[in-house]
């Protein structure tokens, strides 16, 4: 679009202003807090055309537009949102420290509207509150006593590297691309954009009846194109190449090795490169790993969680736990996710039974859940004996693994750090709100690559944590600062921090970052 300049914001119609209100960020405690939106997808354009991220070419209008649907719009449902289980400040997802937090801030978060509605009652289960499992009715509605299952939040970071499905597959089906735990979270044709769909009928009806129209409203064709839009632009957009990666800690650069060893790790052939794609075709493939099977898999009172392929069936029809009769609905396969994302978003599996930190889902693959199960066999059979690791290689590939994920990190908060300079520097004082707000994301950012290089016995890098506590000295500073000049001198403090911080990783570690990082 062409570009605006400061006066034509200033000077535009009042509509325009109302409008822009909504594509502004939420004011600090109300980031879940979302009312149902009266705004049409072109008034949200129109909105967005105003937006100074818009304007100053950082993001589209279509991107703000996907970002404003997915955070504020609640489908005339529940009062939930997209947002509610997938928050930008907790990397897209929820877990047990982030749900404490919101009870303590807000209890009558719409994310607890099944303690609040009797008409709600089973939307979900108390595993929310102490094991941050959401209940999913994957294969149906028509048993709503008996025909689910409990599973974590999958983040919806880096979507375009991970959901294209691997035609060379065990799944009887293949979806049109792999979405939500099991590959086929996706309604009618399969895709990421009907997933929109299904998430509004799982998690934002008022009623459990669950009949479009009176329970929620369905998206327009225009709203699952918008929303499709802002989530293939989160998180990363590139795989890196392991190969020519070379990292400065000794022992994570060893790691690296490891996980790339077919006689050691032999990670890289279900994870190509630490992401979610397989090594022989670069796509993403359902596995049966044994998860299914170890401890604190199972749902205590619907049936087992088969994993992928159990829609239409009307009777179990899979032993999940080898108990020897049929217990729950699938064929035992699940979808494999990016490594480099999951680091600072534990606990693990689609159970979220393996934790609390990378190391314990490394360890996970040297029990007999694993090498038992049909993924750990095709290995075995590819490489001729069982997967056997040593503990220090499980401490190695862990700080290899760190070390990506601080990267990723650290690039995400440069990314907004960089955009709220711009925005500084092209606008002043108009809009602060949201150099503020990019400038309290990349501190989220800066904050999850501390605590996932802080490693008790031996932190990573220490050089860089001091430079990342300086960065956030600097970062609130300038969310304080009441003048652009200010703001700026800070921004440009905190980028050179972070950068800085980066620089001591090591080479090779390049990542290309989507634009929808930049809303909210």
């Amino acid at each position: 679009m062409p570009s605006r300049t400061l006066s034509s914001l200033i000077l535009a119609p009042l509509t325009a202003v109302a409008l822009l209100a909504s594509c502004a960020p939420a004011p600090e405690g109300e980031h879940h807090n979302a009312a149902s939106s009266a705004l049409t997808v072109r008034d949200r354009l129109k909105a967005c055309e105003q937006d100074p991220r818009v304007v100053a070419g950082l993001v589209t209008r279509e991107i703000c537009a996907g970002a404003d649907i997915f955070f504020r719009e609640t489908f005339e449902g529940n009062g939930r949102t997209c947002g509610s289980c997938h928050p930008v400040e907790n990397n897209f997802t929820i877990d047990i420290p982030f749900i404490d937090a919101l009870i303590d801030s807000n209890p009558l978060d719409p994310l607890f509207i099944f303690e609040q509605d009797p008409e709600l009652t089973d939307l979900e289960a108390f595993e929310l509150k102490t094991n941050a499992l959401v209940r999913e009715n994957v294969d149906g509605f028509e048993d709503l006593d008996r025909k689910y299952v409990m599973r974590g939040v999958q983040h919806t970071l880096s979507l375009a590297t991970t959901i294209a499905p691997d035609p060379v597959n065990g799944t009887a089906d293949v979806p049109r691309q792999r979405t939500g735990w099991s590959g086929d979270g996706a309604p009618g044709d399969g895709s990421l954009r009907e997933f929109l769909t299904g998430g509004i009928t799982q998690h934002l009806p008022k009623d459990l009846g669950r009949e479009p129209g009176v329970a929620f409203r369905l998206p327009t064709e225009q709203e699952l194109d918008l929303v499709l839009a802002y989530q293939m632009s989160l998180g990363r957009t590139n795989e890196l190449d392991l190969t020519k990666v070379d990292l400065a800690d000794p022992e994570a650069n060893e790691g690296r090795l490891a996980f790339l060893d077919p006689n050691r790790g032999r990670c890289n052939v279900c994870h190509s490169n630490a992401g979610a794609n397989h090594m022989d075709t670069g796509r993403n493939r359902n596995l049966d790993t044994g998860t299914r099977t170890a401890p604190g898999t199972n749902d205590r009172f619907g049936v087992f969680d088969g994993g992928f392929g159990g829609k239409g069936k009307a009777e179990p029809d899979f032993d999940v736990l080898d108990l020897k009769f049929l217990n729950g609905y699938g064929d035992g396969t699940f979808n494999v996710p990016p490594i480099i994302e999951a680091v600072d978003t534990p606990p693990f599996f689609h159970s979220n039974a393996f934790g609390p930190d990378i190391e314990g889902a490394v360890h996970y693959y040297t029990l007999s859940f694993f090498k038992n199960s049909p993924a750990g066999k095709e290995l075995e059979a590819r490489f001729g004996s069982p997967i056997a690791f040593p503990d220090s290689d499980i401490i190695k590939m862990g700080r290899f693994l760190r070390v990506l994920n601080a990267a990723f990190n650290l690039d995400l908060a440069r990314q907004r750090l960089d955009a709220a300079q711009v925005l500084a520097l092209r606008f002043h004082d108009t809009r602060p709100d949201v150099q503020r707000r990019l400038m309290e994301l990349a501190e989220v950012e800066i904050d999850d690559a501390l605590k996932v290089m802080s490693i008790p016995t031996a932190p990573l890098h220490p050089v860089a944590l001091d430079r990342l506590h300086l960065a956030k000295a600097e970062i609130a500073a300038g969310v304080e600062a009441t003048r652009w000049p200010l703001r700026l001198a800070r921004l440009s403090a905190a980028i050179a921090r972070v950068q800085n911080a980066r620089d001591q990783f090591g080479k090779n570690i390049t990542y290309r970052l989507g634009r929808g990082n930049l809303m909210y």
